[in-house]
């Protein structure tokens, strides 16, 4: 055999030899990958248990077990804790939960209940972080009263205007404490024009916030003259308009 063959022949050995190993280990990565897997799906370490902690004031398990019935997939290996936390988001009450495996078969889940201030006007409730969301409005009445409320407020508007209703309604509601006042319903035009309904008080129209901090100075101005108008006309007024340049326009009941 001549050098040349002989040489081809040692390169064709060492290809094979490579090609041989490479497969071999595949077919252990594979073997392993197997062996992993078989074992992830054992029953012992399907979830025997879920341990939910919390403020879970108005969630009962029998809720939960109701919500979540059929969706949730997998054991400690397997399950996706993303989609998991999502079908406990679901659940009437939860603003926010957050869940995480315990070796080798519980979940432990921690929720967060809404906190809700007002009824929007289509029916579902609003809450301190201006989420919307569907609960009974008589236990959200009771759990407003318990948290130091006087109650749910009443808010109409596009629902897009949610989050900043509850934003506003902390500042509002500072606002006219300085004059004895409180707010019971909040609404925005669909050109994004507010007034308020004082609780046993006047509508105060406030008008667009434009440019930016009209509404509050507006409020401001009322606040600051309220006690004087009350003083004048010896009556709450029934209606007081801010939105003249110039001054206040003042509806008083007829007598």
């Amino acid at each position: 055999m001549s050098a040349a063959a002989t040489q081809r022949a040692q390169v064709a050995f060492e290809r094979a030899n490579r090609i041989a190993g490479r497969l071999l280990r595949a077919a252990i990565v594979i073997s392993i990958a197997g062996g992993l897997l078989w074992f992830a799906q054992r029953p012992r370490f399907d979830f025997h248990r879920i341990v939910v902690r919390g403020d879970a004031l108005h969630i009962t398990r029998q809720t939960l077990r109701q919500a979540t019935a059929g969706r949730l997939a997998g054991n400690y290996f397997t399950i996706d804790l993303a989609a998991a936390r999502r079908v406990f988001e679901a659940v009437p009450w939860v603003a926010q939960a957050s869940v995480r495996r315990v070796w080798p078969d519980r979940l432990v889940v921690t929720l967060t209940e809404h906190r809700p201030i007002g009824l929007w006007s289509d029916g579902r409730l609003l809450s301190d972080r201006g989420v919307l969301f569907d609960a009974n409005p008589a236990e959200a009445e009771a759990a407003a009263v318990e948290a130091g409320r006087a109650g749910l407020v009443e808010f109409s508007g596009p629902a897009r205007d949610a989050g900043e209703a509850a934003r506003r309604l902390h500042d509002f509601e500072q606002t006219l404490a300085r004059c004895g006042l409180a707010v019971a319903a909040i609404d925005v035009s669909d050109r994004a024009a507010w007034s308020i309904q004082a609780r046993g008080g006047p509508r105060l129209e406030l008008g667009r916030d434009d440019p930016a901090g009209t509404v509050d100075r507006r409020l401001a101005e009322i606040v600051a003259r309220y006690p004087t108008l009350v003083q004048r006309l010896n009556a709450t007024p029934l209606r007081i308009d801010a939105r003249y340049p110039n001054g206040l326009a003042v509806a008083v009941p007829q007598t």
